[in-house]
């Protein structure tokens, strides 16, 4: 029985030069990336094409109140038979690129409505990161060492023929969507007219209520917002006394739950980006904390 030998764009690079000061994100993106963009189909004129650190004609992710300026544009955008299809981004062997700063700034741009595509690619030489801009987790991650085991699973995801075909679905969770936008660091997000449609108790100081919200671009998304008791009484006089009595309630070790038949109720929260991950049957999803009611 006679192996293929699995084919590598980067066979033969020394890896030992990662560790030499002078090798840094230039580097990077000539000795490793331009070879294996280069061998999965594209280059630098149409159908495939590799467009090279495209800026944005307003470089500004807007949420709420607040606005977050991209100041990071990936090196490379890569487009189908005119149409965006994913991007990558290099950077020096020592940057960490599978969760902060980097990935925030990725995920920013891969989402603008300038760009909007579903996939999103980071190498820094030792490592290779896919993402999918739905989830939270890779898509695909390997040691560069390793380029060859994985480059047909590779070439499945980004090259041209099949990447077209990826669906462009936004996280259903507002959340996990600020977060990878890095909006967790705001202390304030303000979002008006929040129609309240029901509170429910989770634990005697902790409740929570939903509402959906659409972007300009037309995606839709979840919000779960919690709150404790003081939040709670700050609701009076928006919504039904007789909802905030019943809450405010704990009988048998029984949850309250109040929903409003004769419609929702319209109020302003100003709420940040929660810390920790819920999880039901259903989903993943991060909860905002209201700061106070408006």
């Amino acid at each position: 029985m006679k192996f293929e030998k699995s084919f590598n764009p980067i066979e033969g690079f020394n890896f030992e030069v990662l560790d030499d000061l002078d090798f840094k994100e230039d580097s990077v993106r000539e000795e490793i990336i331009v070879p294996i963009v280069k061998a999965v189909g594209y280059g630098p004129s149409k159908p495939f094409k590799t467009i090279r650190s495209k800026a944005l004609e307003h470089p500004f992710v807007s949420v709420g109140s607040s606005r977050k300026k991209i100041t990071c544009i990936p090196d490379y955008l890569f487009e189908v038979n005119d149409r965006y299809s994913w991007i990558l981004e290099a950077k020096g062997p020592n940057e960490n690129i599978l969760d902060g700063k980097h990935v925030e700034q990725a995920y920013s741009y891969a989402i603008h409505s300038e760009i909007r595509v579903p996939l999103f690619a980071l190498c820094n030489g030792r490592e290779f990161v896919l993402f999918h801009i739905s989830k939270s987790e890779p898509v695909l991650h390997f040691d560069m060492r390793s380029l060859a085991q994985y480059y047909d699973v590779l070439k499945k995801h980004i090259s041209p023929e099949r990447v077209i075909n990826t669906d462009f679905t936004l996280a259903k969770d507002f959340g996990l969507h600020l977060k990878r936008m890095g909006f967790y660091e705001f202390k304030s997000l303000i979002f008006p007219d929040v129609p309240i449609g029901f509170i429910a108790q989770l634990d005697p100081n902790l409740f929570t209520t939903g509402s959906g919200i659409k972007t300009e671009e037309g995606d839709s998304y979840v919000l779960s917002f919690d709150f404790d008791e003081k939040i709670l009484k700050q609701f009076a006089g928006k919504i039904p006394s007789q909802a905030i009595d019943m809450l405010m309630q704990r009988e048998d070790g029984h949850r309250k739950n109040v929903q409003f038949a004769d419609g929702n109720f319209l109020v302003n929260i100003d709420c940040r980006v929660g810390n920790d991950l819920q999880e039901n049957s259903d989903e993943i999803f991060l909860p905002f904390i209201i700061n106070r009611v408006l």
